[in-house]
């Protein structure tokens, strides 16, 4: 008889004994992923940037300039920082290291911008600049809180003085209700070639910004004109060159030969503060487009996070319940209510939108956690929820501080475990494949740029560039994969020789592989060494990103691995079950895709010699046979 996994496809199955799980899935595993048929090593981390201090960090976000470039931005202690591609600098500072802060990016006909708002304060980065924050918070015009940005209005929660209010600010209407107008602004004089400056509109007002620059003057060779890539980068049509920064509006402009007339400037520029996205008023008789306030009040938990359905109704996530907001086409009616009182979250990063529905864990009753989604039903179309990953149990975590995040086919929830302080384990969660694998590794959020995902630590004030190399910070990764107690089709007992395994190995990898017979204890059999004789040459089999069904979350190095055939002599008595553990020990990329028992070896049905003892033979079970 012959016991053999073809493939790996089930992931980590803990809810249910170890023996009634599936053959193919792990009843327990760290830093493994069930990928395309295999169990595969996860790549370990890379600082982005320098290292930070003991802390966490309290906010993740990437925004996105007009061209589409992405600018990363990350609260670290007291400042909000960007990425400028070879170090962190300061953005926003002196805020308080412990407050989170929310991001939402909005484009419109005056630039791409990610606004940011929190405990500290209310600003406005236009993404080109992202050094220059605009500060437009104003008491008599919008409030501190939380935010999300959807259809050209800001919403807003966890106010300080109202947690459970839902808010919205005016619809942005792109046009010359909010945008004005400079014509032929004087820059200076004929007779230089460098003009240097700040453009007027800012004196008239710290929340300002300007968008669609123009300079021109007469040269030698005719009209010179400087025109607006909206990205900071002024071009002329001689040659010149120019920049702007639209947030304070300091500009440089060079000439390509000494002018011969005045110079003068065009642009326009707005104030989110009257009417657009950051002003939030309405008038006493509200009107279409104006802002609004609307109360969640029952059950008196604050609202926690507003996620947008797959109908484009507004979702407000709390403890206890969930309230629904949906706002006529023509903005002056809306139906508020309570959406379900039976399902909630811990911490307002404790939900997401996906282009499936809104994903969350459910803490209401937090001795039983579930992955949940609130996904539309194609015939009612109205939103239902659905638990997810039933064969995992969520309760081994804690969700207080959790968050969700995306990578290729994974959605991730940050957790930790209950002897941690900090979020120390990422659950990666394949919807399509109904698989969880468990990374442990620290983190509050995360982000993808490209083939990288980037996650904020939680024990410190760092960034790390996450499954993109070989070895963890230096170090071997730790990690381990353990099987079912698996009966091999019969309760007889058996005797197995030989054990096989197939996959890809890293010459400077080896991985210990150890067995277990009816949960007696592990015994090492023997290692996979990545320069076993058993190692085929590498050939083409390089370890690329992680671009699904191609690559693998192995690294980015482009090592070179081999594939792997061998066979383990093992000894063991008569079992009824066995398991196997692997644990990797070395550097470098391995993957299982298949292993095999082959000639095991039936006998009688009996109960193991470990398991046996002497019959009980009264009836109050205290005499056995002698």
């Amino acid at each position: 008889m012959d016991h053999v996994i073809p493939t790996f496809l089930a992931g980590t199955h803990n809810l249910l004994e170890p023996e009634n799980i599936p053959k193919d899935a792990a009843q327990d595993a760290q830093n493994f992923l069930t990928q395309d048929g295999k169990i595969i090593l996860v790549g370990g981390r890379e600082l982005l940037g320098a290292a930070g201090t003991v802390g966490g960090t309290t906010g993740l976000h990437k925004g996105y300039k007009v061209n589409g470039d992405s600018v990363i931005y990350c609260k670290r202690g007291t400042a909000i920082m960007y990425w400028d591609g070879g170090a962190w600098q300061n953005s926003i500072t002196g805020l308080s290291a412990t407050d989170d802060y929310t991001f939402a990016n909005y484009s419109s006909l005056a630039g791409a911008f990610t606004y940011v708002n929190g405990p500290g304060g209310f600003w406005k980065i236009v993404n080109a600049n992202p050094g220059s924050p605009v500060d437009v918070y104003s008491s008599t015009k919008n409030f501190k809180g939380y935010i999300i940005i959807d259809r050209g209005r800001c919403l807003l929660w966890n106010r300080d003085r109202d947690k459970t209010g839902l808010y919205g600010s005016k619809i942005d209407p792109q046009d010359a209700t909010v945008y004005t107008t400079v014509s032929n602004e004087a820059i200076g004089a004929l007779g230089s070639t460098t003009y240097t400056g700040t453009l007027a509109f800012k004196a008239g007002g710290a929340a300002r910004t300007c968008f669609g620059v123009a300079f021109d003057a007469t040269v030698a060779a005719g009209t010179e004109t400087f025109t607006d890539n909206f990205n900071g980068v002024l071009t002329s049509n001689f040659g010149g060159t120019g920049t702007i920064n639209y947030a304070t509006g300091a500009y440089s402009v060079t000439f390509s030969d000494v002018t011969t007339g005045a110079v003068q400037s065009d642009y326009q520029w707005e104030d989110s503060t009257v009417g657009g996205i950051a002003d939030f008023t309405k008038s006493p008789t509200r009107l279409a487009g104006e802002g609004f306030v609307f109360p969640q009040d029952e059950g008196g938990d604050a609202i926690l996070k507003v996620e947008i359905g797959q109908d484009g109704v507004y979702y407000s996530m709390k403890s206890d319940s969930v309230y629904s907001l949906s706002i006529d086409a023509d903005d002056l009616g809306a139906d508020n209510k309570v959406f379900r009182k039976d399902i909630g979250i811990a911490y307002f990063r404790g939900s997401t939108s996906t282009n499936k529905g809104i994903l969350f864990m459910n803490t209401f009753n937090p001795t039983k956690p579930e992955m949940t989604l609130l996904e539309q039903n194609t015939v009612s179309l109205t939103l239902l929820p659905k638990v997810l990953f039933k064969h995992f149990r969520f309760s081994d975590y804690v969700y207080d501080h959790s968050s969700f995040g995306s990578y290729d086919r994974w959605m991730i929830v940050f957790c930790r475990t209950p002897d941690s302080l900090v979020n120390n384990r990422m659950l990666m969660c394949d919807i399509e494949k109904n698989t969880v694998d468990i990374v442990a590794y620290t983190g509050n959020a995360s982000i993808q740029e490209g083939e990288t995902l980037y996650v904020a630590d939680s024990a410190s004030y760092s960034v790390y560039s996450t499954f993109s190399g070989f070895d963890d910070l230096g170090s071997a990764i730790d990690a381990y994969w353990v099987s079912k107690n698996d009966v091999q089709g019969t309760e007889d007992l058996k005797k197995a020789r030989k054990i096989r395994f197939k996959g890809r190995i890293d010459p400077d990898q080896a991985v210990q592989v150890y067995i277990n017979t009816d949960e007696q204890g592990d015994a090492l059999i023997g290692t996979i060494v990545g320069t076993g004789s058993y190692v085929a040459s590498p050939g083409s089999q390089a370890i690329g990103g992680p671009e699904i069904g191609e690559g693998e979350i192995g690294g980015e190095t482009e090592d070179e691995v081999g594939k792997y055939f061998l066979e383990l002599r093992m000894r063991t008595g008569k079992y009824r079950s066995l398991s196997l553990r692997l644990v990797p020990t070395g550097i470098g990329y391995f993957d299982a895709e298949m292993v095999m028992i082959p000639d095991i070896l039936t006998f009688e049905p009996r109960i193991p010699s470990a398991f046996r003892s002497k019959q009980n033979v009264s009836l109050d079970g205290l005499q056995t046979d002698v």
